[in-house]
């Protein structure tokens, strides 16, 4: 089906970290939404089958209109032609107007820099591209969407424009615990007094909300201009500091 904005996750959970309240916020505002999850993180604790559970509990959490797994393998997603229309015939298939993906360009290393998360910015940035080409040989018709933004912005890095999911907060959070295995699993290794990953998610949604006055949000890089008609919308529900 045709979805408004689709996002594309690494594995089940990292699409609901990112994207998770901008989609539960936008399906209330009578948006169709979507996530794809690119592998079905078989390599984490906990079986496919009780991730793609999970999946499925975090989706009715955020109320989403799709979500599908690709199955491209956990460490194993490569940014190869073959994968780029994989995305290509997604993207094809459900028209949406913005894409939300991983930052392609982060630093390499265990947490954002985990080889599926700045490949998968990779191939769907390229299968961005690659959908709209009439010869590319993908299925479906020709399609371009109207703009691809990208979460997990590296650190020190000014993102583009922050939503506000204050209100989606709750729902939020509840739908990255629904990944049970993933940040309740008896042997994740955790030092003592170190932060529940929950409360890491909080923590970075809140400062990010602070930056626009707010409780709760989320933030996002375009890599091109973004068209304004009236500068005065982007300052109307601004609430000056004291």
């Amino acid at each position: 089906m045709a979805v408004d904005i689709l996002a594309f996750g690494p594995h089940p959970d990292d699409a609901e970290i990112g994207t998770g309240g901008v989609l539960r916020k936008l399906k209330d505002r009578g948006r169709t939404t979507g996530i794809i999850d690119m592998t079905s993180g078989d390599m984490g604790w906990g079986t496919p089958e009780i991730r793609a559970d999970e999946a499925r509990a975090a989706a009715a959490v955020l109320k989403l209109d799709v979500r599908e797994c690709l199955d491209l393998g956990d460490c194993r997603v490569e940014d190869t032609f073959e994968n780029r229309c994989i995305v290509a015939n997604v993207i094809r298939r459900h028209r949406p107007q913005i894409i939300l993906s991983p930052y392609y360009d982060l630093p390499i290393g265990r947490g954002l820099g985990h080889n599926d998360h700045y490949k998968t910015g990779q191939i769907v940035a390229n299968a961005y591209n690659l959908a709209h080409l009439a010869k590319a040989p993908c299925e479906g018709e020709p399609y371009q969407a109207k703009a691809i933004y990208f979460y997990f912005i590296p650190p020190g890095s000014k993102p583009t424009f922050i939503v506000d999911i204050s209100a989606y907060a709750e729902d939020w959070l509840n739908a990255i615990d629904s990944h049970k295995s993933q940040f309740y699993h008896p042997d994740r290794p955790r030092p003592a007094n170190s932060p529940h990953p929950r409360e890491a998610f909080e923590s970075y949604a809140r400062y990010w909300g602070w930056q626009i006055g707010v409780r709760h949000a989320q933030a996002f890089l375009a890599t091109s201009p973004l068209k304004v008609d009236d500068p005065l919308t982007l300052v109307e529900s601004v609430t000056p500091r004291p």
